[in-house]
């Protein structure tokens, strides 16, 4: 049951996470300017300038982590793969190519998106360390400062991570309540020791032991609930 209650999450999770030359006149230029230069120079070839994030000194890039992925794609297969013993045309429907589809997603965001951390600020960046805009839920840009923490947790659990949870107060309050944020910020769970602000959850796609080591590295708050 918490086995399909956090598929259920991590489903629902994926909206959080977003999916993503020399101009003639300066070649104009560069001709009008070498042509009065004799034999000092090869022509030099023009390059798209890099759009890179500047990574701060000492940030580290958390490794990928397949495993979700594979674990997505090895269900479909039991569910969809003719001669496995769960095969049907129902079971193949509902769940072999879901979750055939599901894994390959899975894959794709493994393969563009990278968590880092820095000595002040998480954040989560395309492969090529360039920024990934907007949070498709909330605004703002995906980097959040370990100080806004106030809770962070993996579930189901540390040992079979599947999704990564964190709460921050760094959004604008008037965002909190949107979403999963209703019930995180909810009279009960406020009552069960929960402390106010807007919930974060992602697929379990980096190396969840280096990124919660982390988290505790820079102390970031955490709720023993």
């Amino acid at each position: 049951m918490n086995l399909l209650k956090s598929s259920l999450l991590l489903l629902l999770s994926c909206g959080s996470v977003q999916s993503f030359t020399a101009s003639s006149s300066s070649l104009a230029s560069l001709k009008r300017t070498t042509s009065k230069t004799v034999n000092l120079a090869r022509p030099t070839t023009t390059s798209k300038p890099s759009t890179s994030t500047s990574l701060a000194v000492g940030t580290e890039i958390v490794e990928p982590s397949y495993n979700l992925a594979l674990g997505s794609l090895a269900l479909g297969a039991a569910f969809g793969v003719p001669g496995s013993p769960l095969k049907s045309k129902l079971s193949a429907f509902l769940g072999g190519i879901p979750l055939t589809l599901f894994g390959l997603f899975l894959a794709f965001q493994t393969t563009t998106l990278r968590f880092t951390l820095d000595d002040d600020n998480f954040s989560l960046v395309k492969s090529n360390l360039e920024s990934t805009g907007e949070n498709v839920v909330v605004g703002g840009e995906n980097v959040w400062a370990y100080k806004s923490f106030v809770n962070y947790d993996v579930f189901p659990d540390r040992n079979f991570p599947i999704l990564i949870y964190f709460k921050e107060t760094q959004t604008p309050e008037d965002q909190w309540d949107i979403g999963p944020g209703e019930q995180a910020n909810s009279e009960e769970a406020l009552a069960k020791g929960a402390v106010r602000g807007q919930v974060h959850f992602f697929p379990a796609i980096g190396n969840t032991e280096q990124l919660i080591g982390g988290f505790e590295k820079h102390d970031c708050a955490k709720l023993d609930l």
